[in-house]
């Protein structure tokens, strides 16, 4: 079973603009839900997102552990894995995912500035 482009279009669109939420503490209570629906969405691909997986069942615990020096390293890594899929990506998300890789580089380098 692949990723339909729809579904991968929407979650990108919803997902980069709720990342742009100025306000650290409402994006991370933001989070969890977008979290599960990126899960969800990369369990319907191949065995080429099992990473991506892992990174982000990560991130939700850490989020809900509220260790801010946790959450800003496994943002990072997370913003280098989908940069690292954007290598061989389809041509269509490139864009998107290299905005997502930035917005989540960007607020793990927030996070570490407010420690």
């Amino acid at each position: 079973m692949s990723i339909a482009h729809s579904d991968s279009a929407k979650q990108f669109e919803t997902t980069i603009a709720a990342l742009g939420i100025e306000d650290l503490g409402q994006l991370a209570a933001a989070a969890p839900e977008k979290i599960d629906g990126w899960i969800q969405l990369l369990r319907g691909g191949s065995g080429t997102y099992d990473t991506l997986i892992s990174n982000l069942v990560d991130l939700k615990g850490y989020l809900s552990g509220g260790d801010a020096a946790q959450i800003s390293a496994s943002l990072q890594t997370l913003a280098e894995n989908i940069n690292a899929l954007a290598d061989g990506a389809n041509p269509i998300f490139l864009d998107s995912l290299y905005k997502l890789g930035q917005r989540l580089s960007d607020i793990a380098r927030e996070l570490k500035q407010l420690q």
